[in-house]
């Protein structure tokens, strides 16, 4: 069957989006240049708006998706033609996006995401009706367990469904987290999103400013204006305000309707207040647990916490970290959360610290960062705010110990039966925790200055996208060969799952 006949219109929506500066820049800003690049740059970009618009909707009467036999067939390619052919086993996450396009005409955007690697690796349907995406969600749910006899009855019942637009059907699912208005406070704040208004500032002045016919007024109007300091007061007071408000805003519209929420088998994350998000992921199908924290939210008190699966995320805008559960939880609720939605997970909170020498090994190590900057400084000779050179130099190799004596304290790491987990990070710190089951390569590594105070290096390898690899230094030699040796009984961790199926 064919995609949604409103693809059409979003394909080309998307096109005017995309090229609504570079068209307000050729014929509006530069409508009278007689230059040669922009004159001709004008009938190049006709022409490729042109070819886009043929393409968008000609490629619509051919591309073409059918499901059978617990797989989908993607149908592509004008000239070339392209299938795809992707089992519902291979299918790691569901994302579901609903833009401000899609709310005006109830519809949404569903994406599978696979494990598989390659350009057409992933099914997305750009535009299509809300019970539609939540029949085909279901049918993938469904069907990934169940056996193929039953699936085609399942098939007919699903194409001879009326394609209302009715709500969705929402599933028997625990609510875990929905975060409070003192939440969106502290992740106002502790984002600075509130900078972001300052390249956007920025660049609709570099745009104005060819509309402005008396530029050197202008000019005159701002020199003095800074030539007053109470004028200067009020206009800074005036854009924290407005900054401010942008960020508390742009905060709660992102993540002011919030929810995550966790059946038997799935975890699921429901967001967005102007472009709502859905996101679905088994639970047996993550690769381990990142939490993370920040400076800024070590002291308010909050950590992210990441779910690391080999899905590859289709999100072309950027907009979304589907893989993350929420960025500002409080750390006490991000321990519960892990503990509710994955308890085959256990946190330990008595875990080893590294021995007194690695503090000592650490700030031996050389910093070649350090060591380039220094000699960029020394050429270069900066003279900013007045502090010579050698002082900035001093400054970095200050910056760089503290964040090694840092990772000294917040290293820590803890062995368990099937289980490794551990803290690490200076500025920044960040846990690591995963089963023994779903590393699929451990090593250790020891360098001179390593081999002289008798500590080495550990590393693990995480199926993801891209490969997940986690690297703890300077433990002691005798933990690290034990390691390797609790590494070598996966094989009965493998056995046993593969049983219990």
């Amino acid at each position: 069957m064919r995609f949604h006949p409103l693809t059409i219109a979003f394909r080309i929506y998307q096109l005017v989006k995309s090229n609504f500066f570079f068209a307000i820049l050729l014929f509006v800003f530069n409508r009278e240049s007689e230059f040669w690049l922009v004159k001709y740059g004008r009938y190049v970009f006709l022409l490729y708006i042109l070819l886009r618009l043929i393409y968008i909707i000609t490629a619509w009467f051919v591309e073409k998706y059918e499901w059978k036999d617990r797989v989908f067939h993607i149908h592509k390619g004008i000239f070339v033609k392209q299938s795809s052919t992707i089992p519902f086993s291979r299918i790691q996450n569901v994302t579901r996006k609903t833009t401000v396009f899609h709310k005006v005409f109830g519809l949404t955007s569903l994406t599978f995401e696979t494990a598989m690697d390659g350009v057409e690796d992933a099914i997305h349907y750009e535009v299509i009706t809300k019970k539609h995406a939540q029949d085909l969600i279901d049918l993938v749910k469904a069907k990934q367990d169940s056996h193929t006899s039953n699936e085609s009855q399942y098939e007919n019942e699903l194409q001879a469904q009326p394609e209302e637009e009715d709500s969705i059907s929402e599933t028997d699912r625990t609510i875990h987290f929905t975060p409070e208005r003192k939440d969106l406070w502290k992740a106002s704040f502790t984002s600075l999103s509130f900078l972001a208004i300052i390249p956007i500032g920025a660049g609709l002045l570099d745009y104005a400013e060819p509309l402005i016919e008396d530029i050197d007024r202008f000019e005159g109007m701002f020199q003095l204006l800074l030539s007053s300091s109470w004028l200067i007061g009020i206009l800074i007071a005036f854009l924290v305000i407005v900054a401010v408000t942008f960020g508390v805003a742009r905060t709660f519209i992102r993540y002011g309707k919030y929810e995550i929420s966790s059946d038997d088998t799935h975890i699921y994350i429901d967001r967005g207040v102007l472009n709502e998000s859905y996101f679905a992921i088994e639970k047996n199908k993550i690769q381990g647990l990142e939490m993370e924290q920040t400076f800024l939210k070590r002291l308010f008190g909050l950590a992210e916490v990441k779910l690391i699966s080999s899905a590859k995320p289709n999100i072309e805008d950027g907009s979304l970290n589907v893989n993350s559960l929420y960025p500002f939880l409080p750390v006490e609720k991000a321990y519960q959360l892990i503990e509710e939605l994955l308890p085959i997970y256990q946190i330990n909170s008595r875990l080893e610290r590294l021995p007194r020498i690695a503090l000592w090994l650490r700030l031996l190590r050389p910093s070649w960062f350090f060591v380039i900057a220094t000699i960029v400084l020394f050429f270069i000779k900066p003279d900013f705010l007045h502090i010579t050179w050698w002082v900035w130099s001093l400054i970095l190799l200050c910056i760089i110990l503290l964040n090694r004596v840092l990772d000294y304290i917040h290293t820590r790491y803890v062995v368990t039966d099937d289980q490794i987990q551990w803290w690490h990070g200076g500025l920044t710190s960040r846990m690591f925790i995963t089963k023994r089951k779903n590393v699929v390569e451990m090593s250790y590594s020891q360098s001179r200055l390593q081999s002289h105070f008798n500590v080495a290096s550990v590393s693990t390898i995480n199926r993801s996208t891209p490969i997940h690899v986690e690297i703890i230094q300077d433990i002691p030699l005798g933990f690290a060969m034990g390691i390797i040796e609790w590494y070598f009984k996966r094989r009965e961790d493998v056995e046993i799952e593969n049983r219990s199926r």
